[in-house]
């Protein structure tokens, strides 16, 4: 009888851990399909350049650190991409932080999956975080992979990675 209940009890903390570890209006946990992982991922700045078949299975914020240069982004975010099998990463906008959080992706919970062009409701996830952050930055092609540019503070950006039949 005392072994069930410390079994039950076991069980009960590990369930809470767990929750606790993927709650809250900023999810550090993984939300979205479930892929194997892409050799390559196209990225992509606006949502009228997605072919029509592609549907958003995952959305974030990607805090990025102070003096992260445009190589080292795209560097970080299509590895996160291809890790969860996406074909392409469409890139939104970006925005300057107060604080350093290093490289993390905040994701939001996707009801979901939706074609991009014709369903996907687009960037309204994740305002209570976005109407605070600073100043607007560029972060488009000529930036993306690119090593001489540095962003000296901290930067949000917003992103979304699909899958394409």
């Amino acid at each position: 009888m005392r072994e069930n209940s410390l079994k039950t009890t076991v069980f009960f903390i590990t369930i809470l851990l767990l929750l606790a570890g993927c709650g809250g209006k900023e999810a550090p946990c993984y939300h979205g399909g479930t892929y194997p992982a892409s050799n390559t991922v196209i990225p992509v700045f606006q949502a009228t350049q997605v072919p029509v078949s592609c549907r958003v299975f995952a959305q974030m914020h990607v805090w990025l650190p102070e003096n992260s240069s445009g190589k080292s982004i795209a560097q970080a975010i299509e590895q996160e991409a291809k890790s969860h099998g996406a074909d392409i990463v469409l890139i939104g906008e970006s925005r300057t932080a107060d604080k350093d959080r290093g490289t993390s992706f905040i994701y939001y919970e996707t009801a979901k999956e939706r074609n991009c062009r014709e369903q996907w409701p687009g960037w309204k996830f994740g305002y209570d975080v976005w109407s605070k952050l600073g100043d607007w930055v560029t972060l488009g092609y000529d930036e993306w992979g690119n090593a001489d540019v540095v962003f000296t503070t901290p930067i949000v950006t917003r992103a979304a990675f699909l899958r394409c039949k």
